[in-house]
């Protein structure tokens, strides 16, 4: 009995010490935003990789997942807009990992390089600014595929909300 209620004081003074040192769960931290940067206007990304149509997917998504978050929304319009999110896509690469008997490529390594920029349209600052934003995520091809006809374009498909997720965790929560 008394090892329970030795127990039961730990948990309790973990507890309320956890609070104050800095940790809190991903989403529910008000990030390193001003207060007053509500909207956010997205251009088309720059597709500077030769894959046709990238820039709109991930742009897309990118739209897609502010939407979905309370905390930066999609404006209307830039004059509409607290700050402009630009990105630039500098790189990307599909390299096959794993292989089934017959040679052909089950799994792949999904790397997105970009450029993304945040700017306060009111001040001209500079909120968040990555100059190397690196997405790398396993993509595995779906059994139900068997045209293995254009695993890039499936892959940009399937990855383009999870890069989205990414991007914008990274500029809301700041890590």
């Amino acid at each position: 009995m008394r090892r329970l209620a030795v127990a039961v004081a730990v948990a309790v003074a973990a507890g309320l010490l956890l609070p104050g040192c800095g940790y809190s769960l991903v989403g529910t931290g008000k990030g390193t935003l001003p207060e007053e940067v509500r909207s956010v206007w997205v251009p088309a990304f720059v597709n500077d990789t030769p894959v046709v149509g990238m820039e709109q997917r991930l742009t897309t998504a990118v739209l897609h997942e502010l939407s979905a978050r309370g905390r930066l929304k999609p404006a209307p319009s830039l004059e509409q807009a607290d700050s402009l999110l630009t990105g630039r896509i500098t790189g990307y690469s599909l390299q096959p990992v794993r292989f089934d008997s017959q040679g052909r490529a089950l799994e792949y390594q999904v790397m997105i390089n970009a450029r993304l920029t945040l700017t306060d349209r009111k001040s001209g600052k500079t909120l968040f600014d990555d100059p190397a934003f690196l997405f790398r995520q396993p993509y595995t091809v779906p059994v139900t595929d068997s045209s293995y006809f254009n695993p890039e374009l499936l892959a940009i498909d399937r990855m383009s909300q999870p890069f989205a997720r990414s991007v914008v965790s990274t500029i809301l929560e700041g890590f």
